[in-house]
């Protein structure tokens, strides 16, 4: 933990707090969210499922048609932006899912990566800061594979075929939960079917 915490420190990285991460006219700011995100933010904000998160797109489709994917993206603005970016800030911000809390940094295979973020290099993080940084990869690390775990033992498997020229699209989300159908319209909008 010692040497995460010491590599974290060495990016210099500080939070700008210029909302690129969240605005789609920089770059793909797709954001993967976990039932139990999703759940917490259902809680405090009294949004509906739907409201925070939509399937992730795919072009995997079954032989009905169906488009299968795996987890939930938050949802996006028509613009690209987070849904939840509001005056630049985040509207959810103590809730936010671990994907936001650890940005611009990963734990890949135990090493310690960097997306491209106008932070890095531009500060310093102290003793305490970096490792809570470190904590919040740890835990990244461990909830990923044990929601990789939960959603490959719920999986079920279908039989590939072409995809149907629809402009609504029905999705099988497969997540940690087991799965769930989604009818995405063309206007953006979505619900349980």
């Amino acid at each position: 933990m010692n040497a995460l915490i010491k590599k974290i420190a060495a990016t210099g990285f500080r939070c700008r707090r210029c909302s690129k991460c969240c605005r789609g006219a920089f770059g793909d700011n797709t954001v993967t969210v976990f039932p139990f995100e999703i759940r917490e933010i259902i809680e405090t904000m009294g949004l509906r499922w739907l409201d925070i998160a939509r399937p992730h797109d795919s072009d995997d489709v079954d032989e009905q048609g169906f488009f299968h994917t795996f987890e939930w993206a938050l949802r996006k603005k028509e613009n690209g932006d987070c849904a939840f970016l509001e005056e630049g800030k985040c509207a959810i911000y103590g809730h936010r899912p671990l994907i936001c809390r650890t940005y611009p940094m990963k734990l890949e295979a135990g090493r310690l990566e960097l997306y491209e973020c106008d932070g890095v290099g531009t500060g310093a993080m102290d003793g305490p800061e970096a490792g809570r940084m470190a904590e919040a990869l740890l835990k990244r690390q461990l909830v990923e594979a044990r929601e990789t775990a939960s959603l490959l033992e719920k999986y079920e498997a279908f039989r590939p075929a072409r995809p149907f020229s629809k402009k609504d699209r029905v999705y099988v989300v497969h997540d940690s939960e087991g799965s769930r159908k989604v009818l995405a319209r063309g206007d953006g909008s979505c619900s349980f079917i």
